[in-house]
């Protein structure tokens, strides 16, 4: 693989600011719900898909035959209402989806996200770069932490879109967790705890690469409060929303039982592996994720080798949490039940043809 040079990104940007010198937070809330109230069924997309593979029950899709520069809008809805139900959706080779078309795709369901300090596409600042070679060195080069984007924003993201165009030559994979399973399998006087509970969301880390590192923000570090669950408004189930890089702490509690808490949950996030789906990249493959009841990480063992990701982060509503919303386990029942019906017929049918090959050879 050939090495490519390193991106142009924004620099020497004039920054927004209020008449008192501070910074502009430029980031807005979504006006409506992307993907709610899809068709449940999701006819339009599933037309244009020639093949589905879901890497785990719960959590990971990848379907092929699909570009995503050519959605329509019904479309777009259904995938935005997909996304929400399986945390993750994966695309191949979807070379032709170009700045102008990866933000179209991302305003579809939202306004987008600038980040405050994470390098930019200078003239497309939606558009963030992700490339390990960029100084200085920095986990969000990396990507190598458990966390939601930019849960530290008063309205955190809804999806983000990730197309990574050059991989090294092994490793660099990403790793989503999944919020909706994490919650569903804590037991109940957990959940009626964490259920009374928010969390301060912090964009420390970004304010230490200021102060060591001298770099400008382009908009407000921000600290924001959620809930510790969350409803997604998509689906209406709910999910841990806490994450190890952005919270910082519990509000209601001490700062012992705070940790305590945190450390429980994302050492949950990090050992569970029934929770999780592991993503090889190709150049050109596209992950978008709903931060709104996953987490993530990538997996920092691809050095020498270089890899660079552009991203496009849909801004979403503020986190809320209704104690009458369901939950996907609850929603996994029918599905489960189809499936060991469809297992039983088949092992039924097996047993019935033995039964017949059997009978003519006596």
């Amino acid at each position: 693989m050939s090495p490519t040079p390193a991106p142009a990104v924004a620099a020497n940007i004039v920054l927004p600011v209020n008449e008192d010198g501070s910074l502009i937070d430029r980031n807005t809330v979504a006006t409506r719900v992307a993907g709610k109230g899809a068709d449940p069924e999701k006819k339009a997309l599933f037309a244009s898909v020639t093949k589905r593979i879901d890497y785990s029950p719960k959590i990971g899709t990848e379907l092929h035959g699909i570009r995503l520069s050519q959605l329509t809008e019904q479309q777009s809805e259904e995938l935005a209402a997909l996304i929400a139900e399986r945390g993750v959706v994966f695309f191949r080779d979807q070379d032709d989806l170009d700045y102008k078309e990866h933000i179209k795709l991302g305003r579809r369901w939202g306004p987008l996200h600038l980040h405050p300090l994470v390098p930019q596409v200078k003239e497309n600042p939606e558009v963030i770069v992700l490339d390990s070679r960029l100084s200085p060195p920095s986990r969000f080069n990396t990507n190598d932490s458990w966390h939601s984007d930019v849960s530290f924003d008063t309205y955190p993201a809804s999806y983000s879109i990730l197309k990574f165009e050059q991989i090294p030559e092994s490793g660099g994979d990403t790793i989503w967790s999944n919020g909706y399973e994490l919650y569903d399998n804590l037991s109940q006087p957990i959940k009626d705890l964490l259920e009374g509970l928010t969390a301060t969301h912090s964009s420390d880390i970004f304010k230490v690469q200021v102060a060591n590192h001298g770099l400008k923000a382009f908009g407000k570090l921000n600290d924001s409060v959620h809930p510790v669950i969350r409803t997604n408004p998509v689906t209406g189930w709910k999910s841990v929303y806490t994450n190890p890089v952005f919270t910082r702490e519990i509000n209601e509690v001490t700062p012992q039982e705070s940790k305590w808490i945190l450390d429980y949950i994302n050492n949950l996030v990090a050992i569970k592996l029934q929770y999780q789906v592991r993503f090889q990249w190709q150049p050109n493959s596209v992950a978008i994720w709903d931060n709104r009841s996953t987490f993530h990480t990538g997996v920092p063992d691809f050095r020498p080798y270089h890899r660079r990701g552009v991203r496009v982060t849909v801004s979403g509503e503020k986190p809320y949490y209704d104690p009458n919303s369901g939950t996907q386990a609850k929603a996994w029942e029918a599905t489960a039940n189809a499936i060991v019906a469809k297992q039983e017929a088949a092992e039924k049918a097996r047993q019935e043809a033995e039964a017949t090959a059997s009978a003519k050879t006596a």
